[in-house]
């Protein structure tokens, strides 16, 4: 029998000249977000399946590497089912590890704590240029900070790092899951519906405004509400002065203090950068991950095609494992999946 030269569909070799790269690249992400007073740490690559499977990670987890049970609690008859036969998985991300690592290691480390880690994810995802399977991603994280300063650091932080990789005019896109919210009711989608809504508005970027409203009305939504949502975006500017219109707009549906935490991040990052890019606000800024409970954000460039990079605070998390609500706000500067927009390691940046 011949074995089988190439890696395995979706997962890829790493030559000396692009690991030369990598090392480089990650040795600067380290001493960055270590200057920032983040603390190095480490999760396992596999998690119980229990915690891969609790609703935290929306699409990834119809993507997990399931790994079957050994020895005697391996019993495979014609009735086992899939719970039967697999007790974890390979994690499909950062953040639901680190949880769980916060929510068992909280009494030995500072509060807040501020988490740096990098590392491979594995996704059972169709393979295709620019995606695949295995891919490291870089988190920072900050636990247990309830305040706006989280948001703030951490963007700070990251638009750091990329500046001292020479990256330069891109822009951080901020909006906040509640104003999300707020609009959709403010608009006359029921509440049931609003991820299906929110699902079709992510895709602004791709099918434009006129894109959204037609597919919106196709999914069997009321005229009026798809049209007063069609008004509220178009009027609606990327600034400060865009905040303080939704924040008048969505009176009586959006809790004030919420529009005002958003304009405190957008001027206290704009006051103190140091990197070249822009802070702009995007009522179409969704991120697919269903744990994000407050503002979220994304990094773009003129010369990429997407996202390099994005995040958000995910209040709660932690609590599912203590049975206690904990705050921290997240980015993650990281990988996605494809081999250009590099910035921990080679590959794009995931949502």
């Amino acid at each position: 029998m011949t074995l089988t030269k190439k890696p395995v569909t979706g997962m890829k070799d790493i030559l000396p000249g692009e690991m030369q790269i990598r090392e480089y690249v990650q040795q600067l992400i380290r001493t960055t977000y270590q200057g920032f007073g983040f603390l190095s740490m480490e999760t396992p690559c596999v998690e119980h399946i229990e915690n891969l499977n609790s609703k935290q990670g929306g699409e990834n987890e119809k993507l997990i590497f399931k790994i079957m049970k050994r020895g005697e609690k391996l019993k495979i008859n014609e009735n086992s089912t899939e719970a039967d036969l697999a007790d974890s998985g390979l994690r499909y991300d950062l953040t639901l590890p680190l949880s769980r690592y916060y929510a068992n290691n909280a009494a030995s480390l500072p509060s807040p704590f501020k988490a740096l880690q990098m590392g491979n994810v594995w996704r059972a995802d169709r393979p295709q240029r620019g995606r695949f399977r295995q891919f490291m991603q870089c988190d920072i994280d900050i636990l247990g900070e309830a305040s706006n300063l989280a948001e703030i650091e951490l963007i700070l932080a990251t638009t750091t790092l990329l500046g001292k990789l020479d990256f330069r005019n891109f822009t951080i896109r901020i909006n906040d899951r509640r104003i999300l919210k707020a609009a959709a009711a403010y608009c006359g989608f029921p509440e049931e519906a609003w991820d299906e809504v929110f699902i079709v508005l992510d895709k602004m970027d791709k099918i434009g405004l006129d894109g959204v409203a037609e597919e919106l009305e196709k999914e069997g939504f009321p005229k009026e509400a798809v049209e007063k949502c069609r008004e509220l975006f178009l009027t609606v500017t990327p600034d400060i002065d865009g905040v303080r219109f939704v924040k008048e707009k969505l009176d009586g549906f959006l809790d004030p203090d919420c529009a005002d935490g958003l304009m405190t991040i957008m001027n206290s990052v704009d006051a103190v950068k140091t990197a070249d890019f822009k802070i702009a606000f995007d009522l179409t800024l969704v991120r697919g991950m269903s744990y994000y409970t407050g503002p979220i954000f994304e990094i773009s460039m003129d010369e990429y095609g997407g996202s390099v990079g994005g995040g958000g605070r995910y209040d709660g998390m932690v609590g599912k494992f203590t049975d206690r609500h904990a705050p921290f706000g997240k980015k993650f500067s990281d990988s996605g999946r494809g081999g250009a927009e590099s910035l921990s390691s080679g590959e794009e940046a995931s949502g």
